[in-house]
């Protein structure tokens, strides 16, 4: 039986909270049911270059996100796992090192085939975005993703989107691409209303249908002022309706958020209610007129899917991986077409049969991406391999 490595050190840093970490820990846990591979889970390196290797996915996960221990620093965890992932892989005997997230490219070479999981390219994509050091100075990351990428064995393209941009960007040969979409757990992201929704709702400040709501970070591509210009023009019609955002954000982004908010004549329309637990976030969900996500670019889009399996009708962007998901089952609108983000929502807000439908299709698009199926397509990428 095959060996994989599979490294889970991402969650002991702050991003154990965002989408990466989401991706990471629900995969493994999807990956320990199999019996096809052995799979192994690296908890992490220390600097005398001592790894930690598990065999139980779960409780590798509940102590890298202890709530009482302290994230590890960006740049420390990602030079300790560079310096001695290679050692940890042979070490371990794995057969195959897999990376679901590609900041920790290996500095010496491991016996381990290396499967490097590709989110996106965003940063090469629009470039203009992003020269500065604190925005990921894009020349460099070119060189570092050219390595990244064209030094594995094989890279997993979580959309179609990212797969085109590793070809058209970094020039990957297609034959080391498998594109394996995201998933999620169906037995959690669930449309059945829980007794504890309506406090939860409460404590957010809101109620049933008399709010929009919008999971993620607050940088260029997520397009806040786009929603804001929108959320003007929804609340001609619907004087009340209100944006909730939610999602861990700095004192920085909050400030320049409620200012945009303002600026759009929606401050009173704005709630920011930092990052939750996911029973608020489900509830959110299930409770909300429509879930709003309308980024310029998006490697996936997960929020998509997770409102969708909630029951919650979606309007996204017609572009890049959130097409790929809501393809069918969410309006989608050009991003930067405030007009046309208001005319979605009021649809929804309008038309009780719409509304029905999309929840109805957007069930039924969720169970095209279970977490399941997604380890089963990584398991026969391991296989290949």
């Amino acid at each position: 039986m095959r060996t994989i490595l599979y490294d889970l050190s991402i969650l002991a840093t702050e991003k154990q909270e965002r989408g990466i970490g989401r991706h990471v820990a629900e995969l493994a846990l999807a990956l320990q049911e199999t019996r096809e591979v052995r799979v192994l889970y690296l908890e992490g390196i220390e600097w005398n270059g001592k790894a930690r290797i598990e065999d139980d996915a779960a409780g590798a996960i509940t102590r890298l996100t202890d709530p009482g221990a302290p994230p590890a620093g960006r740049w420390s965890w990602a030079y300790r796992q560079r310096l001695g992932l290679a050692q940890a892989s042979n070490r371990a005997g794995a057969d195959v090192l897999h990376l679901p997230q590609a900041n920790t490219t290996p500095l010496f070479a491991t016996k381990a085939r290396r499967i490097v999981t590709c989110h996106d390219l965003i940063p090469l994509r629009y470039p203009a975005h992003y020269r500065r050091w604190s925005e990921g100075f894009w020349p460099g990351r070119y060189l570092l993703d050219k390595r990244r990428y064209g030094s594995a064995d094989h890279v997993i393209a979580i959309s179609q989107a990212t797969r085109d941009d590793l070809m058209d960007i970094l020039r990957i040969d297609a034959n080391r691409i498998t594109v394996v979409h995201n998933g999620i757990d169906l037995k959690q992201w669930r449309s059945l209303t829980d007794p504890g929704d309506n406090d939860r709702l409460t404590m957010i400040g809101v109620r049933p249908q008399g709010y929009l709501v919008y999971a993620g970070d607050a940088d260029w591509r997520k397009n806040h002022r786009g929603m804001f210009a929108a959320l003007a023009i929804i609340r001609c019609r619907f004087p009340d309706i209100m944006l909730v955002c939610v999602g861990k954000l700095s004192e920085a982004r909050q400030s320049m958020l409620r200012k945009e908010a303002r600026a759009a004549g929606v401050g009173d329309g704005l709630c920011l209610a930092g990052y939750v637990q996911d029973d608020t976030l489900k509830a959110l969900y299930r409770h909300a007129l429509a879930t709003l996500y309308v980024s310029f670019a998006e490697g996936f889009g997960l929020p998509v899917l997770e409102a969708m399996a909630s029951g919650c009708p979606v309007v996204t962007s017609n572009c890049s991986g959130m097409a790929e998901v809501g393809d069918g089952a969410a309006l989608l609108v050009h991003p930067r077409k405030p007009d046309d983000i208001a005319a979605a929502v009021e649809t929804i807000g309008s038309d009780s049969r719409i509304r029905s439908e999309l929840t109805a299709k957007g069930l039924e698009r969720a169970r095209c991406f279970t977490i399941e199926r997604q380890a089963r397509q990584t398991i026969a990428v391991y296989q290949a391999v």
